[in-house]
């Protein structure tokens, strides 16, 4: 995918600050110029590449990089001046000059290219007067003891015409911003400077964004990789019970990456270019997904029968393995995916997108509920009613009105907590079920990532999990309002039975993965759940 780690910016990259490189690869620095224009996102993206090798304490490698940005200063235009021109960039540009950061770890050469640069851009982009002011304050505080003798180079060229689907142009704002700083009047400094604070708050949202869905796009190829690579070798008998358990863990991350890329594709509707990479990433997934369904359950999909599971391998159910640690009493029945009926239509994320348009988010097809499933095949039991189903029910976050009865505390360790929160109004011809939001918070002074939120009820009853609004939260900040995580739970009880829910949560803090596991049995009693 474009911009992701297997995209052509970073391929050419590092072609080009290769430290096995003899000389410089002129041929990848070029290609890096040319490409980081063609794409929507090509400026921000390349200056945040380069800061990464430019930083690089191999010098060689910082040092080509360094020639790879001199090179599209020259040749790229606007676009890529003013990416360069701002303090995001310019900041890792004095990190490696300045002894408080990297400065006295990096080689002198590589010190003496970055202020030749930075002294350069002054005198060729006075309008980039970011620049001047990162180079005055070198200068200030002694790291630039006198202006560098620059080499004869060539001039800059003009910028290249502006892209007629550009996102965010800020040239009126631009414009307004000067007027407003050459007016005298309070009024309009005061104008001048919430006008600033919303280009930076702006821009900042536009750049986290554009990070999450490259970060996102990259790991779902990784897995679709390693994940295509393992079932490939099982088909052809070449993989041991352990990589057996590995894939099973990746077939699960796979289909949690689902309604991720789902939501990703909603925040992006208005960049065709963006939207085209999460549609590639989501074919791949779903085809890497029904291969492992065909070749190592032996499930039929869409219509194609499976090959059946190899080395006598039970099938499991369309969440993924229910782990062994859950003991049986307490066993999802398998997924409607198995009952005898014609598959329901494979949908795109652009299909997706327009059901959302005029209506509730439609789950993706296949997407994991984040349900744990029973590893039996067989059909259901012929005594469980037909409307203990949930597998046609969606029901939007914001439609949900909090009932009046306290939250239910299912988890708290480590700085992480989370919730049962009972909805007051019941589903439509369904009184049998109860609504939860699932809410997760964190006071940790570490982030918390890839967290994963399984639960599984009685055979008698059926759970349903809804994709979650995320899968990290920052670290605790005591300034900043705390930020949540939100999930739908839907739990049927036509038999209104005493309800206990085995529930298994996953995260990453830190560099340490947990798995924490436990029972919730303080559910409102079932014959008052339509009237909460």
């Amino acid at each position: 995918a474009r911009g992701g780690a297997g995209g052509p910016l970073p391929r050419w990259l590092t072609g080009a600050t290769n430290p096995l490189n003899k000389e410089v690869d002129w041929d990848s620095v070029d290609a890096f110029c040319e490409q980081l224009n063609k794409e929507l996102e090509g400026p921000p993206l390349a200056t945040r590449l380069l800061a990464h090798k430019i930083q690089s304490p191999q010098e060689w490698e910082a040092l080509q990089a360094l020639t790879v940005l001199e090179t599209c200063m020259k040749n790229c235009g606007k676009r890529f001046h003013d990416e360069v021109g701002k303090f995001r960039f310019l900041n890792e540009l004095i990190k490696v000059v300045s002894p408080k950061y990297l400065g006295s770890r990096t080689p002198e050469k590589v010190k003496t290219k970055v202020l030749e640069l930075l002294y350069g851009w002054t005198l060729g982009l006075p309008a980039e007067v970011k620049i001047a002011e990162a180079y005055q304050m070198l200068k200030k505080q002694g790291i630039v003891k006198s202006d560098p003798k620059l080499p004869d180079g060539v001039p800059f060229s003009p910028p290249p015409p502006r892209p007629k689907n550009i996102i965010f142009d800020d040239e009126e704002k631009s414009k307004m911003l000067a007027r407003l700083l050459k007016s005298s009047h309070p009024e309009d400094l005061r104008a001048a400077n919430k006008l600033i604070k919303e280009m930076v708050q702006e821009d900042q949202k536009r750049m986290e964004k554009i990070s999450k869905r490259v970060n996102a796009i990259e790991e779902v190829n990784n897995n679709v990789k390693l994940l295509t690579e393992m079932v490939t070798s099982y088909s052809n008998g070449g993989t041991s019970d352990g990589n057996e358990e590995l894939m099973k863990e990746l077939f699960q991350r796979c289909e949690r990456l689902r309604p991720m890329l789902f939501r990703l594709a909603s925040d992006t509707e208005d960049n065709d270019e963006a939207l085209a990479e999460i549609l590639q990433a989501n074919d791949n997934l779903t085809q890497v997904i029904n291969l492992y369904k065909q070749l190592v359950r032996g499930e039929e999909v869409n219509g194609e029968p499976g090959a059946g599971p190899l080395r006598g391998e039970e099938p499991v159910g369309e969440a993924g393995a229910r782990p062994r640690e859950i003991p049986p009493p307490l066993p999802t029945p398998p997924p409607l995916p198995r009952e005898k009926q014609q598959p329901p239509p494979r949908l795109t994320l652009r299909d997706l997108q327009n059901k959302s348009s005029s209506g509730s988010p439609a789950p993706l097809h296949g997407a994991s509920s984040g349900s744990i499933a029973s590893d039996q095949p067989a059909p259901p039991p012929p005594t469980a009613p037909p409307e203990i189903s949930l597998t046609d029910i969606t029901v939007p976050l914001e439609s949900i009105k909090p009932s009046s009865i306290l939250p239910v505390t299912v988890y708290d360790r480590h700085g992480f907590r989370v919730l049962f929160h009972f909805a007051r109004d019941p589903l439509p011809a369904r009184p049998d079920v109860l609504v939860v939001v699932v809410s997760m918070l964190s006071t940790a002074p570490l982030p918390i990532r890839n967290i994963v939120f399984q639960s599984a009820v009685p055979k008698v009853m059926r759970v349903k999990l809804q994709p979650p609004s995320g899968t990290e939260l920052p670290a605790f900040n005591p300034i900043v309002h705390p930020s949540a995580i939100t999930q739908v739970l839907l739990l049927a009880n036509p038999q209104k039975e005493k309800v206990r829910l085995r529930y298994k949560l996953i995260f990453t803090m830190g560099e340490e993965t947990f798995t924490e596991m436990g029972d919730v049995d303080q559910f409102p009693p079932p014959a008052s759940w339509g009237s909460l």
